[in-house]
């Protein structure tokens, strides 16, 4: 039976959940599975990496997402040293500019589906060079998370998204171009982040990422839990709501300019998501910031 690690158990707190650390794993390490994300980034010797009953080795230099839910451990262990990284993805991975990174989304969201699902083996492999500035921003996260002066997670924060963002780019650079199709989808991903305020069809987000429109809507939604095209219609609404916050954009305004050409429709799908109409929402934000 897969032991489930909780984040309530490691006495974290539920507003940020977030912990790293770095040791050297001497012996085999039990199949588990956790409540949160864990970014693991090995720094020297090897080991057989199990994930969900597949197995895969590993060696210094590789980094790896495992996603809540996800059952792995460890075996033949040999003098690894690596970092984990223990994480709540809504909470540290917020920032739209990181959601604008082909490796990014592709080293976070679509690389564990193919290594799951496809026996896809694209993990990010550093270069020695590479893998010393990301062991230095590692060891400046962690001096943070141990000292937890005034102002730690706001440092934390900071040095993650940093982290991450270069993590995403050696991912682009180092993993295959076009023969990497996690990295395909991932730059598809980033055509809606950069794009969604214009027209976008399947069909050009399905080529992108050289795939049928059925098998790139199955692999987005399970992933991201939701199709692509509720992906772009809830970005607009957010974007939306920005420009309602503004009393000099009127509603139809505010619909226009976030790629809504019907109104109506605008105002259906914005009912749905957010259980009020544009102008009870807007109004709410005048009381909360009065």
């Amino acid at each position: 039976m897969t032991k489930k690690i909780y984040y309530r158990d490691m006495d974290l707190d539920p507003g940020f959940i977030f912990r790293i650390q770095k040791c050297p794993l001497t012996h085999d390490y039990f199949v588990h599975s956790h409540d949160f994300s864990e970014l693991v980034v090995i720094l020297e010797g090897s080991a057989v990496h199990v994930i969900e009953g597949r197995e895969y080795p590993v060696s210094a230099g590789q980094v790896f997402l495992i996603h809540e839910d996800v059952a792995h451990g460890y075996r033949d262990v040999n003098n690894i040293q690596y970092v984990n990284v223990m994480f709540h993805r809504d909470q540290l991975l917020q920032l739209s500019e990181l959601k604008c990174l082909p490796g990014f989304q592709a080293l976070f969201y679509i690389e564990p589906f193919y290594r799951k699902e496809m026996n896809f083996k694209g993990m990010l492999t550093l270069e020695p060079e590479q893998l010393a500035k990301v062991s230095g921003m590692l060891d400046s996260i962690l001096e943070e998370a141990e000292r937890k002066e005034e102002g730690y997670r706001l440092m934390i924060r900071t040095c993650f998204s940093a982290l991450v963002a270069t993590l995403s780019r050696y991912y682009s650079a180092n993993s295959g171009g076009e023969e990497n199709k996690a990295l395909r989808i991932g730059e598809a991903v980033t055509f809606i982040e950069e794009h969604f305020l214009e027209p976008i069809t399947l069909d050009q987000l399905a080529e992108a990422a050289y795939l049928s429109k059925r098998q790139f809507c199955r692999v987005f939604a399970r992933n991201y839990q939701t199709t692509p095209i509720d992906y772009i219609i809830r970005r607009r609404l957010d974007y939306s709501c920005t420009l309602l916050r503004d009393d000099a954009v009127s509603v139809q305004q505010a619909a226009m300019e976030s790629g809504f050409s019907d109104q109506n429709y605008y105002a259906r799908q914005f009912k749905k998501v957010f259980r009020c109409t544009p102008t009870e929402y807007r109004e709410r934000q005048k009381l909360l910031h009065s």
